[in-house]
């Protein structure tokens, strides 16, 4: 299944701070031109700015991107059958220069959420239609961009990597039928309560191992017998 990916997504949500569209531009100088910044000019060779002061740097080539304004960093890398290169490299590469230099230098603090989104591109399935169906007693038929959304808490206590607080992890799952396949996306994300104000308090290998072995052991447990259908 992991051939079947097509994108990663990685999200840390801050506490909210209205100083960040004033320093926006040496945070993006230091992500384009810093000598310890795994990024580079070339990477995300273009920049826009929103009516909301928010600042995204982006490659239309490749459509991969960095979106940082006062409450979220959020990055969007393309995997193209390469995806334990790309996911060691967010993890190791990116994630020690977000902690010990963007998030360090710029005050970047109180950690809410780390959220990594695994995006697969996979083939249709009746399923999708019998759900509908189910859920309308039959009175819709041959539907079409079906898009279903779905959501399971659980508290962190099979290995609680901070004591006592209410720290817990949250897995979204969402299907989107588009015109010859499925878009399907397993949003794991971590809470911290309370908030660590240091992003290397966050244990953040930790969090991309585990939402790795979720992957794995849990969503593909499902994913492959719904692939292994679609035709039937």
């Amino acid at each position: 299944m992991k051939d079947n990916i097509i994108g990663l997504t990685v999200g840390i949500k801050y506490a909210k701070s209205f100083r960040i569209p004033d320093i926006a531009g040496d945070i993006i100088d230091n992500i384009l031109y810093s000598d310890k910044t795994p990024f580079g000019a070339d990477f995300f060779p273009e920049m826009q700015e929103n009516s909301r002061r928010e600042k995204t740097l982006y490659n239309s080539v490749t459509e991969e991107y960095l979106r940082i304004n006062t409450d979220d960093l959020i990055l969007g890398i393309v995997v193209n059958k390469n995806f334990e290169k790309k996911y060691a490299w967010i993890r190791d590469d990116i994630f020690n220069y977000f902690k010990n230099v963007l998030f360090k230098e710029y005050q970047l603090k109180n950690i809410k959420r780390i959220g990594i989104i695994f995006s697969h591109k996979i083939g249709k399935n009746k399923n999708l239609d019998q759900a509908v169906n189910l859920l309308t007693e039959n009175k819709i038929n041959d539907t079409e961009n079906i898009n279903i959304s779905f959501s399971k808490k659980d508290s962190v206590v099979e290995a609680l990597y901070r004591k006592g607080v209410s720290d817990y992890k949250n897995a979204i799952y969402n299907f989107i039928e588009i015109k010859e396949a499925t878009l399907a996306s397993l949003d794991y994300q971590y809470y911290y309560d309370p908030a660590p104000e240091d992003l290397r308090e966050c244990f953040t290998e930790k969090v991309f191992d585990d939402a790795k072995s979720f992957l794995e052991k849990n969503y593909y447990s499902w994913l492959n017998n719904y692939e292994a259908k679609k035709d039937k």
